[in-house]
């Protein structure tokens, strides 16, 4: 097939890739179940976690499972049909995550990009990525802390591929998603600098309020 197909076709699946990103799985919950945006409480943000501190863990899990799905289905979808398109692979990944923090069904006004770039992770590396699942859970562990949990575990991964791979152009992808998510964290990590990040009430460091 892909001799066969002109370079539009994987723009068009990058295209629908950011898309995908774009449904604003946290904002459409709030709005539907509880009559209000979910980015006015709280820290603002319209992901997983911010959800789950104000509506529970049943809603936490839905919206993250959704987001994990942005990342995910497209880099399948991209690499059953343009298998051998390094290129075109990393771009659908990166364009879901654009559209998970800028989302254009929601004013441009999207997550933090976790979960999502979770998801672009299980369809690029599934075994990989659970791997980085099993840092983040065993860092928020440790820390109590998932901003900084994210972002130490998929920059340990991002790391590893760079070293690993083959392909420079997944290589330095993954770095550049490190990167963005600890751009969308920056406010987070302003907060661990100053020792004011919010801890959750579990692990080793919990919160003691």
């Amino acid at each position: 097939m892909e001799q066969n197909v002109t370079i539009w076709m994987p723009i068009l699946f990058i295209f629908l890739a950011y898309l995908a990103g774009s449904i604003p799985s946290g904002v459409w919950y709030s709005k539907f179940v509880h009559k209000i945006d979910v980015r006015e409480l709280g820290s603002g943000n319209s992901g997983g976690t911010n959800v789950g501190r104000n509506f529970g863990a049943l809603a936490a899990i839905l919206v993250i499972a959704v987001d994990v799905l942005k990342g995910w289905l497209p880099i399948l979808l991209t690499k059953h049909f343009f298998p051998s398109l390094d290129w075109a692979i990393m771009l659908t990944g990166l364009a879901s995550i654009l559209g998970h923090a800028y989302p254009l069904w929601a004013s441009f006004r999207g997550g933090k990009v976790v979960a999502t770039s979770i998801g672009v992770l299980l369809g690029f590396w599934f075994n990989i990525a659970l791997v980085q699942v099993g840092l983040l859970v065993l860092l928020v562990f440790i820390t109590s802390m998932v901003s900084l949990s994210a972002m130490l575990s998929y920059v340990i991964i991002a790391i590893y591929i760079f070293i690993k791979s083959s392909s420079l152009i997944y290589g330095v992808g993954f770095l550049l998603i490190a990167l963005f998510m600890m751009y969308r964290h920056r406010t987070n990590i302003h907060r661990i600098i100053k020792g004011e990040e919010s801890r959750l009430s579990f692990g080793l460091n919990k919160s003691k309020k």
